[in-house]
């Protein structure tokens, strides 16, 4: 009996050395930034809306989780402070920044001038765009002139809608009929739509695309993707904190965690170097795959 209490003693021990190595590293971390600038002292709060996964929504148990949280806490971590994603509304995520209530605007949000002329903004990836089809439609498919006659999916109210749009108004112009564009309220809807054959084809995110396949959904084939990009930038009001972040990312970037952690999710990335940006960004493009 003693013997084995000797044991456990030894072993609860050695646990211990584990955690309390472990406990003092985190202590030796010290936070790069107070408050202020920080809304509240060894804390970053960040706004979020989780409502498009996989870049940023909610799990089973409840808990936000994606791409911009993921981006988020290595950031967070690299600066020796706790992340806090707070559920906001898209529409006043810039107001409450703007009073002070949030650090930062980290929630797949659009890259414009008119943006960057209220807050400080970085930006670093590319929302685009992904033409899908039946995984029983092996033609070549190099674009929407495809769709010319047929049938083809998009999300109500999009910048993919008005892609959609443009270009049957284009093929109407030189004689052509137009692409029968039929829209839809999510990615989720117009991929249910494809599979039902109501559809020759759709577009949805490059990353839903690449979520939605490894969640099971195997009767579409991405014909070709990185189409009409848009940048995403992270928001700031503090210079201070928007420099020590950009700071991070470029360092996250010189090692190759930064491109580690966009990897998974298909996702394009700016090349950089992050800084805060303001006016018209310069052309870029996201590659493209075809499956």
């Amino acid at each position: 009996m003693i013997k084995g209490l000797t044991i456990v003693a030894m072993a609860a021990a050695a646990l211990y050395g584990v955690w309390g190595a472990t406990a003092q590293a985190q202590d030796k971390c010290e936070p790069k930034l107070g408050h202020p600038p920080l809304v509240r002292k060894g804390v970053m709060i960040a706004a979020i809306n989780p409502t498009v996964a996989p870049i940023q929504y909610i799990d089973d148990d409840g808990n936000i989780i994606g791409l911009d949280v993921d981006l988020g806490n290595a950031i967070a971590e690299r600066l020796c402070l706790k992340m806090q994603f707070q559920s906001t509304q898209f529409a006043t995520m810039i107001p409450i920044l703007k009073e002070g209530r949030i650090d930062l605007i980290n929630s797949f949000m659009f890259y414009t001038p008119e943006r960057a002329s209220q807050v400080l903004m970085i930006p670093y990836g590319a929302s685009s765009a992904a033409i899908v089809v039946s995984k029983k439609n092996t033609d070549p498919i190099d674009g929407l002139d495809y769709f010319s006659g047929k049938a083809f999916a998009t999300e109500l109210g999009t910048v993919d809608y008005q892609e959609a749009k443009t270009t049957s108004e284009a093929l109407v112009k030189v004689g052509k009929p137009a692409i029968d564009i039929r829209t839809f309220g999510t990615y989720a809807d117009v991929l249910q739509a494809l599979s039902a054959n109501q559809v020759a084809g759709a577009f949805i995110g490059v990353e839903q695309a690449a979520y939605y396949q490894k969640k099971g959904a195997t009767f579409f084939r991405v014909a070709v993707s990185g189409l009409i990009p848009h940048a995403e930038a992270l928001a700031f009001k503090d210079p201070a904190l928007a420099d020590a972040v950009a700071k991070v990312m470029n360092d996250m970037k010189a090692d190759g965690s930064f491109d580690k952690i966009f990897a998974p999710y298909g996702h394009c990335v700016l090349p950089g170097p992050y800084k805060v940006t303001s006016g018209p960004l310069p052309p870029f493009t996201c590659p493209s795959r075809k499956e």
